[in-house]
């Protein structure tokens, strides 16, 4: 009915959320690694124990779902708005135009829909993805991933 360029509706915002996914939860969990062992020794012996992996995966991922839930929840009202009759607009023009619309009708709050099942899904994969990945590339080079 909407033709083949309804294939990539809400592609914009899914790349965005993509890159933003990736960078903040690497670069979150390899500053976490860093510092952490020096703000609570006790806690974090080491870059590499298991509690320093544990705690920073878990902030990366709260982290990188505070920055994406918003273009989830964009990405999934353009997704799904109903195609607009012949010669009426569509409800949303874009990614802004999106954005605009729901803060002003349902106030700031409306980006972050869905954000605690968000973290709840996205934090066991990260906490998989991130350890498995680090220790892979210990194992096949001998320096940490991150």
């Amino acid at each position: 009915e909407e033709g083949p360029t309804a294939l990539w509706k809400g592609s914009g915002p899914t790349v965005i959320r993509a890159m933003l996914l990736s960078s903040s939860s690497l670069g979150i969990y390899s500053e976490c690694k860093e510092r952490l062992p020096g703000l609570a020794p006790a806690l974090f012996p080491k870059a590499d124990s298991a509690s320093t992996m544990m705690v920073g995966t878990t902030l990366s991922s709260i982290a990188a779902n505070l920055l994406c839930t918003p273009f989830d929840v964009v990405k999934s009202r353009i997704q799904n708005q109903p195609a607009p009759s012949k010669g009426k607009p569509a409800m949303y023009t874009g990614m802004v135009d999106c954005f605009v619309k729901g803060v002003r009708a349902e106030g700031p709050l409306f980006l972050y829909r869905g954000f605690v099942p968000a973290c709840i899904k996205l934090t066991p994969y990260t906490t998989i993805s991130l350890i498995l990945t680090d220790k892979m590339m210990r194992f096949v080079t001998g320096k940490s991933g991150f």
